[in-house]
């Protein structure tokens, strides 16, 4: 695959980018990006689109731009500036909870800092960091507490149902947890 056909798979993916044949910081940022949200395989994470990237490029536009067995890359894209970013920790753990609450629309995935601070969203928000997801309110606390996969758990206060999973660092066993609104 030569440099175009890089920059034409991550765009087909969902990547913003230029396909102008230049690998250049922009397409490197999407390499890396790219490595970090693939579930299937633990690519290394260093921005150079070397063969063993390109080969999971072509696997992954077989796939239908998928980063894991349920979810695409384009389902994390901000909705401000459109770029992708996503933990493959996350996405492995949300297809794990697809499995057990059915099908899971992802809301809200990675958000660039300026969507973020539009939406209101706090200064240390791990959507910022590609590993949080808000998630159609289904499940209670405590049947995602069960799963002992997310790290972080907000709900909403009104329904007790969870609208937001992530995996900050911390222990899936005591998940920090709080509520939106009432």
């Amino acid at each position: 695959m030569d440099a175009r056909g890089i920059q034409e798979a991550l765009r087909k993916i969902g990547w913003p980018i230029t396909v102008d044949g230049d690998i250049g910081p922009l397409t490197r940022q999407a390499v890396h990006d790219f490595q970090a949200g693939l579930a299937f395989i633990n690519l290394a994470i260093d921005g150079d689109p070397g063969p063993a990237t390109q080969h999971e490029l072509a696997v992954c536009l077989d796939r239908g731009g998928r980063c894991g067995q349920y979810f695409r890359f384009a389902e994390f894209r901000s909705k401000g500036n459109k770029w992708i970013k996503v933990s493959r920790v996350l996405v492995h753990r949300l297809d794990r909870y697809r499995k057990r609450f059915g099908p899971t629309s992802i809301i809200s995935g990675y958000r660039d800092p300026a969507h973020n601070k539009k939406v209101g969203g706090v200064p240390n928000s791990q959507h910022l960091f590609g590993k949080a997801a808000d998630v159609e309110p289904v499940a209670t606390v405590a049947q995602v507490r069960a799963l002992r996969l997310f790290t972080g758990i907000g709900f909403n206060g009104s329904t007790g149902r969870v609208a937001h999973v992530d995996v900050r660092p911390g222990d899936p066993e005591a998940p920090t947890t709080w509520k939106y609104g009432r």
